[in-house]
């Protein structure tokens, strides 16, 4: 019941479970623990089949418990009421909903939700007794969450004050009879007023209630005519539509007025006759004398004589929308008590009319459908239509029977998830929120539906939510099409997309999109996601020596050789981000399990021979990134490791590097490094600084020095050679500039030549590339020599270890030429490369320079001391000169005079100088000059 209903309630606080008026109220009714009565449990049945729940309750609620006057749908018949949801709803006038207990704080602990009959829906509307105290609820309940429209909320507030009445008037069905005084008539009106709205609960068509409770008015109220109609509009106006007429004491002219006038009355016109009485909201009585002032040429033609009349307007959300209009009464109307007991019928009638209004709505909707309906069947889409209260399907058209292989009795009735064999319940519950919460006007979705032969049916589909406000139901259509044909061709586009042709791994767009998708969640036994990019060493080199076709066959066969060796990591991922660098993806437990991964693949790259070429065997460089549950994007975790490969690169190669922060930019630096390092050469940018060496017998002066290539560019400044070298030899320049630093070199021996002690050389490091990629290597040496009038003990060429190991044939060769026209060999950096010993007897090396990492620990490490004892007398077993570099100390240079170590270098001895000049001017002066400075 509404404030309308009951206008005194809102005046004084609400009683609680346990007020004693309100106790006092239920107990008047001696209704408690009655046997169950047919009057009541017809209203539960009715309601179980308006709302269509599993349960419906008239309940009463006392101090302790709740007992259930009538009860639909359960064997209890009380509950404590410490548990109910009942008690709740006594000091609402409104109806209370809970749509989920689940999710209601108040509820989601009872025993009701938690246990049987594990309630999650309910619904109550409170029932009153005498004084219009609150005596319980008229409530319905379900095990399914659900929402209750407005007009559903209007119907339950309906069958509890129908409650209400039955507790307090009702015992037998009265008979209408035409009441014989003035108290009798009271009590005919309400009856009538109640049956009529009881009537329309229980699912009587309207008009025809409408029509009936004319018919009984009219009788009981002994008017001689009435009729009911509905407003409308239209351009030129508001009329009434009369949708029904009636007499009471039939004369000649009403039955010629009723039989002969328009079944609509310009509602404008009429008005302007009664001064605008007729639209107003309430219950007007207007009398002979306030009729009198209407003229009969006025009223339609053959229109009765009007004594006195009444007038009820329908009323609907505050709108009229419609009259109920009775005239000449034999008494006349009482005012005050008529508009007092014909008050509900202002809202009843409202309801009518809408539902009469609803009842055209719907049968002009089933009269589309049904043109549509042939249509729908034609096409060979399917149509699917499901509604979302019951989780069933209730229309499927003739395409969908066809291609699905059900029978219509089969479908119908199926819930959506049976048929969606790609999604569950909950799934498709998730891709249809955005309809639900308005986001989209229409879903678009591929889903496998599954046949009767247990076949799968891709689908596409669109779906689209619509609601009906009238009945508070909320329908899915699916308009679905069959892709069979259409996806084999699809699979073949999103392949060729996302993959690469030639090693048909994942591209570079399909990796980011499996690698978005591949991100472990923060619970799962693997929670960091690591990336690898494995770059090859020198591929461009490979690619110039052996043509594309030949480098392609050896990229798919490390694609294969890598596919192998993840073999036992289902789940990672391996892509062709670009010409030579592969990702992989593999999600760890551990971040010490990332390097240790990644060295096991480099080595398992490195120990592979290559079918395509004989003997091949190559190295990768390997940048690592780890992040824990996808915390970067895809596209930044490949940055993080590109940045780590950048470091693996510029540090030797062949080798892991992690990422760590600030190698973005380190990265990024590389970049500017590259771009302004292809312009250095053709500017002048490159100098050469020259480092001496001394022979530890007599340190008085160097007897030769290091040439080593210094960069200091205009933008970046001054670049180490570790950084700037590696870049030169990718770009392909190496060869270029180190013919260059060969001539400057010597260019720097001429000009200096005069003041170096007799015998002085210059060192010049070889690279890798230099000595592969140049086959004029040894001729341009000679010619360089020649062309200055130099020997050709003037120049010591240095080789790494890394030269020998790429292409030891080839390498050896050119060794052998240099070798032949007396050019001193060194190599460098011995030790550190791999098979050394076997280096010195194959190769033809004049001179071995122990790298400076074996010098540092000098003299005081005993492993280091034991390492130079043994490679002095290794070398001096093979016949070579020893070099020792990086001497800082001059207990280093103790130690190493000691074993009798022929040459030296390091910064206790010389600094690099920018010439050979600054060498020689920092000399002491000859034996010859002291004496002739001496005598002068």
């Amino acid at each position: 019941m509404t404030h309308r209903d009951h206008p005194n309630r809102s005046s004084r606080p609400q009683p609680g479970v346990k007020d004693r008026s309100r106790l006092a109220a239920l107990e008047s009714t001696r209704l408690l623990d009655t046997p169950f009565e047919e009057r009541f449990d017809a209203l539960t049945r009715l309601a179980c089949r308006l709302f269509e729940v599993p349960i419906a309750l008239i309940s009463l609620v006392d101090e302790q418990r709740v007992w259930f006057k009538s009860v639909n749908g359960l064997t209890i018949r009380e509950t404590p009421v410490e548990h109910s949801f009942c008690a709740h709803s006594l000091s609402s006038d409104s109806v209370m909903v809970v749509e989920d207990a689940r999710h209601d704080s108040r509820f989601a602990d009872s025993p009701l939700v938690t246990g049987p009959p594990h309630i999650r829906f309910y619904a109550g509307a409170p029932i009153h007794g005498p004084d219009n105290m609150p005596l319980g609820t008229f409530c319905i309940t379900s095990d399914r969450p659900r929402v209750l429209s407005s007009k559903e909320r209007d119907t339950l507030k309906s069958l509890a004050r129908l409650t209400t009445l039955e507790i307090a008037h009702r015992r037998h069905q009265p008979e209408l009879l035409i009441p014989d005084s003035e108290e009798a008539l009271v009590q005919s009106i309400g009856a009538v007023i109640n049956r009529a709205e009881q009537r329309h609960i229980a699912g009587t068509p309207p008009r025809l209630v409408l029509l009936e409770l004319l018919d009984d008015l009219l009788r009981l109220t002994e008017c001689e005519y009435g009729l009911v109609g509905e407003i409308k509009q239209q351009e030129k106006g508001a009329y009434l539509d009369i949708l029904g007429m009636s007499l009471g004491d039939v004369t000649s002219q009403g039955q010629k007025f009723f039989m002969h006038g328009g079944r609509r009355l310009n509602l404008e016109r009429m008005n302007a006759l009664v001064d605008g009485r007729l639209s107003l909201p309430e219950i007007q009585i207007f009398s002979e004398d306030d009729l009198a002032q209407i003229h009969p040429h006025d009223l339609p033609a053959s229109h009765p004589t009007l004594r006195n009349a009444l007038m009820v307007p329908f009323m609907n959300d505050g709108r009229g929308v419609g009259m109920l209009l009775m005239a000449n009464r034999r008494t006349h109307f009482n005012p005050e008590r008529a508009r007092r007991l014909l008050k509900p019928l202002m809202n009843i009638g409202g309801s009518l009319l809408a539902s009469l209004y609803a009842e055209s709505e719907k049968a002009a909707l089933h009269a589309k459908l049904e043109e549509f309906r042939a249509t729908l069947d034609a096409t060979l889409d399917l149509i699917l239509i499901f509604d979302e209260q019951s989780q069933r399907f209730i229309y499927c058209n003739q395409g969908a029977l066809e291609q699905l292989g059900y029978s219509k009795e089969e479908l119908i009735g199926m819930p959506p998830a049976k048929l969606l064999d790609s999604l569950s319940a909950g799934e498709l519950d998730e891709r249809l929120a955005p309809l639900r919460n308005g986001q989209q006007r229409l879903v678009r979705l591929n889903a496998t539906l599954r046949r009767r032969n247990n076949e799968p049916l891709p689908v596409q589909a669109v779906v689209q939510r619509i609601r009906h406000d009238d009945s508070g139901r909320t329908n899915y259509i699916i308009v679905a099409r069959d892709l069979r044909e259409t996806l084999e061709a699809q699979r073949e586009i999103d392949w060729i997309t996302h993959h690469d042709s030639l090693t048909r791994q994942l591209n570079r767009a399909g990796f980011l999109q499996a690698l978005m998708l591949n991100a472990p969640r923060r619970d799962d036994p693997a929670p960091l996601q690591m990336v690898l990019i494995c770059g090859i060493d020198r591929f461009k080199r490979l690619n110039d020596a052996h043509g594309t076709a030949l480098a392609d066959t050896i990229l798919c066969e490390l694609a294969q050789r890598l596919t192998l060796a993840l073999a036992s990591y289902p789940e990672a991922l391996l892509g062709r981000l670009s010409g030579d660098e592969f990702a992989i993806n593999v999600n760890i437990a551990q971040d010490s399990n990332a390097f240790l991964l990644a060295d096991w693949l480099r080595q398992q790259v490195e120990q592979h021979r290559f079918e395509a070429v004989e003997g091949l065997q190559l190295t990768v460089s390997i940048g690592v990134a780890v992040v824990c549950c996808g915390q970067v994007t895809a596209e930044e975790l490949l940055r993080r490791a590109n940045a780590a490969l950048v470091r693996a690169k510029r540090q030797g190669r062949n080798r892991v590097r992690q990422y760590l922060s600030g190698m973005l930019d380190e990265a990024s630096r590389h970049q500017s490094i590259e771009r302004r390092l292809s312009g250095a050469f053709a500017r002048g940018d490159f100098t050469l600084h020259f480092q001496p060496q001394w022979a530890l017998n007599d340190l008085s002066c160097p007897i030769g020095a290091e040439a080593l290539l210094r960069w200091k560019d205009e933008e970046l400044g001054a670049i180490g050679p570790d950084v700037f070298i590696p870049i030169l030899e990718e770009s392909g320049m190496m060869v270029e500039v180190g013919r260059w630093i060969i001539d400057q070199a010597l260019d720097h021996l001429v000009s200096a030549r005069d003041q170096l002690p007799e015998g002085f050389f210059v060192s010049v490091n070889v690279s890798a590339i230099q000595l592969m990629d140049d086959a004029q290597l040894a001729d341009h040496v000679v010619s360089a020599l020649r062309w200055r009038d130099l020997p050709t003990s003037a120049l010591e060429l240095e080789i790494t270890e890394t030269a020998l190991i790429q292409s030891p044939h080839w390498v050896g060769q050119q060794l052998e030429a240099l070798h032949e026209r007396g050019v001193n060999i060194a190599l460098d950096d011995f030790g550190t490369g791999f098979s050394s010993l076997s280096h010195l007897k194959q190769f033809p090396f004049d001179t071995v320079k122990i790298d400076k990492s074996f010098i540092a620990g000098l003299p005081d490490s005993a492993e280091d001391r034991a390492i130079i004892e043994s490679l002095l007398t290794l070398c001096r077993g093979f016949g070579r000169d020893v070099c020792a570099e990086g001497i800082e100390t001059p207990a280093q240079l103790d130690f190493l005079r000691r074993l009798n170590c022929a040459r030296a270098q390091g910064y206790l001895l010389a600094r690099p100088s920018p010439s050979l000049q600054v060498i020689a001017e920092a000399l002491p002066p000859s034996p010859d000059e002291s004496k002739g400075t001496h005598s002068a």
